[in-house]
């Protein structure tokens, strides 16, 4: 198994390895191994994405930094959250998630390392944070990201641990979520049956 996942690297020459040494227009974003031939599409969605991150560290409106960053998202993304066995579909669900999960982790949100295939349409980014502030619950995990041909996101998979501090994390957004999720369904609601748009603003 290890060699299947590794063989890829031993047959890479020394001093040809451009895929594993990071982009130079992602090195502002951290420390990124691979996408030496990321489209345009995949790498203006991975600056949106650090964009809304940096938004919600720096303690600015969550809320609008998500909504700019709706273009970039597949109307039919999956997320598979590490707190809830299964996955919810759909843009604007996945919208408010993310935001919800913004404000738990607040400015103490940081990724690590960083891996994008070669066209970058796949990342898996190392992340630490604070739940709610509490430095006594940390939470460390890989965000797992695939992006279809237009750069949008259609997948999201977050893998987290140590399990205390997902469990925290769960008690925090099953307190958080439900209030946002239910005004967003009927903001949706209400613009489908006045023909207002599919989509809740």
């Amino acid at each position: 198994m290890l060699c299947r996942v590794f063989s890829p690297l031993l047959q890479i020459p020394i001093g040809k390895s451009s895929s594993l040494r990071s982009f130079s227009s992602l090195s502002k974003y951290g420390d990124i191994l691979g996408g030496s031939q990321v489209t345009e599409s995949s790498l203006a969605t991975f600056k949106a994405w650090h964009s809304c991150v940096d938004v919600g560290v720096k303690g600015g409106n969550v809320d609008d930094a998500v909504k700019m960053f709706k273009d970039h998202v597949a109307e039919d993304v999956k997320f598979y959250p590490p707190t809830y066995f299964a996955r919810w579909e759909g843009r604007d669900e996945f919208l408010v998630l993310i935001s919800q999960v913004g404000a738990v982790f607040g400015s103490s949100f940081k990724y690590d390392r960083q891996w994008l295939s070669d066209d970058g349409k796949e990342w898996c980014l190392e992340f630490k944070a604070e739940i709610e502030g509490d430095k006594k619950t940390v939470v460390d995990g890989v965000d797992l990201v695939k992006l279809n041909d237009k750069g949008e996101i259609v997948e999201f998979r977050v893998l987290a641990r140590p399990p205390n501090a997902v469990e925290a994390l769960k008690a925090t957004m099953m307190r958080r979520v439900p209030g946002p999720m239910a005004r967003m369904k009927a903001a949706k609601g209400f613009s489908n049956l006045f023909g207002l748009g599919g989509d809740s603003k």
